[in-house]
């Protein structure tokens, strides 16, 4: 599969060895549910070789592109590595929608797993191809819905969270799926006044509401419209973006439960299972 080259990475850049063989790596350990104890390769020391190493993967999946999550920096290193923000592909086989049954949240084993209460948006329309940046205004106009949802967080890769928003970047976004809730009635005005809380094994975990995203939600829709741009792969209508964690990032086993609430909306409660190796 030819890799697309992304605005800003150099095609020499993503044809390093290096580069391709850590990507091959987490290719490896995603398709067969085998979990890494470190990262395979040198720690990428910022986000452009990220995301070539997550470019470079994404290519190599065996399935389509069906939207984006969003996710903080760590504020400490935010100067350092010139970003607020960064994103991952949600692939179209992870998108579920909560329909008030019981969910399923795969964790690879030996790997990470995580949830996390999010809003998710559907796009109305194809983002233009030659246009880089965004602000909050202009990508409002590109919300078609907003929901209530659930990331999956996690992958291959344990000690993600200890190593930074680099590996993060790389390990396919530390995305493993999203789950698709409510529709919220009144868009991001209501979006905004709502409280999502996580429970596991019945106990709250984080409370939270759209006030913990930087310039709201939006601004994370904002950034998802510029960097997939750049990473060749324009956002369109009907893809989602998950615009990053109201109530925090929520470890959770193989076999512990989880419940993610939004004010006067179904909750969405589910068990962490064994993912199993990709067909």
């Amino acid at each position: 599969m030819t890799v697309t080259h992304p605005i800003g990475l150099s095609a020499p850049t993503l044809a390093d060895p290096v580069i391709a063989e850590t990507a091959a790596r987490f290719v490896a350990a995603r398709r067969s549910a085998t979990g890494l104890a470190e990262f395979p390769g040198p720690l990428p020391a910022d986000l452009a070789t990220a995301y070539a190493i997550q470019a470079t993967a994404t290519a190599a999946w065996p399935d389509e592109v069906a939207g984006w999550k969003v996710a903080r920096v760590p504020p400490a290193l935010e100067e350092a590595l010139g970003a607020m923000r960064y994103i991952g592909p949600v692939f179209a086989g992870t998108v579920a929608t909560a329909d008030g049954g019981a969910l399923s949240f795969p964790v690879i084993p030996g790997g990470f797993g995580a949830v996390e209460a999010e809003f998710a948006v559907r796009i109305a329309a194809d983002a233009p191809a030659d246009k880089l940046d965004y602000s909050p205004a202009e990508a409002a106009a590109f919300i078609a819905a907003v929901h209530a949802a659930v990331e999956v967080a996690g992958g291959p890769l344990a000690p993600v969270n200890e190593l930074g928003p680099t590996a993060s970047t790389a390990v396919f976004g530390n995305n493993t799926g999203l789950i698709i809730g409510e529709e919220i009635v009144g868009g991001l005005e209501s979006a905004d006044a709502l409280r999502a809380e996580v429970l596991i094994d019945g106990q709250s975990v984080g409370v939270g509401s759209a006030a913990k995203l930087p310039g709201g939600i939006a601004a994370a829709v904002a950034v998802a419209l510029s960097m997939a741009v750049r990473l060749g792969r324009p956002l369109k209508a009907g893809q989602w973006v998950s615009t990053g964690a109201l109530t925090g990032v929520h470890s959770i086993a193989i076999g512990q439960q989880a419940r993610i609430a939004f004010t006067g909306l179904a909750p969405m409660s589910g068990t962490a299972v064994a993912a199993t190796p990709a067909a």
